[in-house]
């Protein structure tokens, strides 16, 4: 199995598209929306939307285990070197397996490589807590009323994933996680971590 230097290892997916949703499903239930066992960000809980149901399982699921529909990936698939290909049938595009979210106006294609990066969301919050040099933190303002964008990003050892969260007064709420695939939002990334690095060790 690839390890991916401080970050666990992928989930394992089993060789049923449903199996490895419902795998995917039930880490999600017992170590991110279980507010007892979910890690704490620097000085404030995690928070995650679940109020949203779809087919009983929360909103905030469905985001962190699928695509935007418009997502096209023309010359190579981004689990072209993961088990999950031979699983999910290339469904970011066939889109044989699709999940409609925010009261059914966002249409999601879902994706096994994602799923099974589940456990890496839990991972950066602890590395990050810990102030670990492996997570580059920044914190962009969202201008008016809106609240502060928070992310955190872990780029080594073949992995490339970012956390963004909105930061509430009280809690940090997850927006979205997931594996960067485009080499434009990779430089973005980069773009705005040299700009507006943030650390809560050294307020």
């Amino acid at each position: 199995m690839m390890m991916y230097g401080k970050l666990s290892p992928p989930l394992a997916l089993s060789a049923d598209f449903q199996e490895s949703i419902d795998a995917a499903y039930e880490y999600f239930q017992n170590a991110i929306n279980n507010r007892a066992k979910r890690p704490v960000l620097f000085d404030k809980e995690v928070f995650i939307e679940a109020r949203e149901q779809i087919e009983g399982r929360p909103v905030g699921f469905w985001h962190a285990v699928s695509l935007e529909e418009n997502h096209q990936f023309r010359d190579v698939l981004p689990c072209v070197n993961d088990f999950s290909i031979y699983v999910c049938g290339q469904n970011c595009m066939s889109a044989h397996r699709q999940v409609r979210i925010k009261c059914e106006t966002e249409t999601r294609n879902l994706c096994l490589l994602r799923a099974s990066r589940l456990p890496w969301i839990v991972d950066i919050i602890q590395l990050a807590s810990r102030d670990d040099p492996s997570v580059q933190v920044w914190r962009k303002s969202s201008g008016s009323r809106a609240s502060d964008k928070l992310y955190l990003r872990y780029n080594q050892d073949g992995a490339d994933y970012v956390l963004i969260f909105s930061a509430e007064k009280r809690f940090y709420r997850l927006i979205s996680a997931f594996p960067v695939f485009y080499t434009r939002e990779k430089a973005d990334f980069d773009r705005d971590y040299q700009s507006y690095t943030w650390s809560y060790f050294k307020r």
